[in-house]
């Protein structure tokens, strides 16, 4: 038995095997939905943290599939399903996952791009989720999104002086006389040089695009910044470029970001806390450290596991999850990860495991540890 796997199953509950031959799993399923929803309805009385400047409470984003003639929606695809969190200012959380997990979904929903199915957003104490357009437009100079891909995030038409003076006017950041002299200190400040002024997108590589995507997020002042990953359609050389960018403008600015990623040495060189996602759940949450040192989900330890390890004369104990992701339209009654589990028990099947605390704010949602 592996080292991971000892510490694994000292970890597991002793609690005995129930009989689930009559177990009726459509009842428990529903009995598990009436819970969540009784308790995201007790939760939208509590009032928002002071300290945090995003905290999401509940948030769901379900994408219709099918409907009846008067509009009543039968079936969904459950992008982000039941997702709970906070962030303080000045600090960055890493979300990460397989793709299509709901990661940049999630993202997206945060920054009202799509409409939240349910749940509430607070950003710094305010419930933005119902907002409409025009409300939310306000607060576009305070939350900001770097696209993941440079190549079709910048309009071909447009140089890139206008590119990122068009925010800069469009909300009146400075007067408009001090407009170019605002960008070229921006540029500046990211990495560009100012003859890039005149130029079209076009004629630069994917990392001076994702330099003036990032110039153009921080054009307008921003306090929150959704990172939906943002180098991963670079090269490695220019990736660490890019991260040691991000890292500088913080340290300057003091952003807070939620950093998007399926790239674990990259989140963890940035982030300060991490949240794992999958098939649109959180499955595990915590300080960076405690994630690192002590990955206690199964999915968590699968995905560290398959991070390469630099030292050729060091083994490493590599988890293999058989099966392929379910569809998030049709996900397994009990634990959504059962299908895949190497440790999945009986009870995985039918009962989904209960969303707790172990400790310094350290959540995980298994059966592998004690329950209520």
């Amino acid at each position: 038995m592996s080292e991971r796997e000892e510490q694994t199953t000292g970890a597991i509950s002793t609690a005995p095997i129930e009989d689930f031959s009559n177990f009726d799993n459509e009842a428990e399923a529903l009995r598990e939905q009436q819970a969540r929803d009784a308790q995201a309805e007790a939760d939208r009385e509590l009032p928002p943290d002071p300290e945090a400047i995003l905290e999401v409470r509940h948030l769901k984003k379900h994408f219709p599939l099918k409907k009846t003639l008067m509009g009543k929606v039968l079936s969904a695809l459950k992008a982000v399903d039941d997702v709970s969190f906070k962030v303080y200012p000045g600090e960055t959380l890493g979300i990460v996952g397989e793709s299509g997990c709901g990661k940049t979904t999630m993202g997206r929903t945060i920054l009202k791009l799509h409409q939240p199915t349910d749940g509430q957003v607070f950003f710094k104490g305010v419930d933005i989720a119902n907002y409409k357009a025009k409300q939310m437009r306000p607060l576009r100079t305070k939350m900001q999104i770097v696209f993941q891909d440079p190549y079709s995030s910048l309009p071909p038409r447009s140089t890139v002086g206008d590119i990122i003076s068009e925010p800069v006017r469009v909300h009146k950041i400075v007067p408009p006389d001090q407009v170019k002299d605002y960008v070229l200190k921006l540029m500046d400040q990211c990495g560009l040089r100012d003859y890039y002024y005149e130029r079209y997108p076009h004629e630069f590589s994917g990392g001076q695009r994702q330099r003036i995507c990032i110039a153009r997020a921080l054009s307008v002042q921003p306090e929150l910044i959704v990172c939906d990953e943002p180098v991963s359609a670079l090269d490695v050389s220019i990736q660490a470029q890019i991260i040691n960018l991000l890292k500088k403008l913080q340290q300057e600015q003091k952003f807070t970001y939620l950093f998007i990623s399926h790239d674990l040495s990259v989140v963890k060189y940035i982030s300060d806390k991490i949240g794992v996602m999958y098939l649109g759940s959180m499955v595990e949450f915590g300080k960076k450290d405690d994630i690192f040192s002590n990955p206690m989900h199964p999915y968590t330890q699968a995905l560290f596991s398959a991070v390469p390890n630099p030292n050729p004369d060091e083994k490493t104990d590599r988890i293999l999850l058989k099966g392929d992701i379910p569809s998030p339209a049709n996900p397994p009654l009990g634990c959504k990860f059962h299908t895949r589990c190497p440790l999945a028990k009986e009870i995985c099947k039918h009962i989904a495991p209960a969303y707790k605390d172990y400790g310094d704010g350290h959540f995980v949602a298994c059966h592998c540890y004690p329950q209520e």
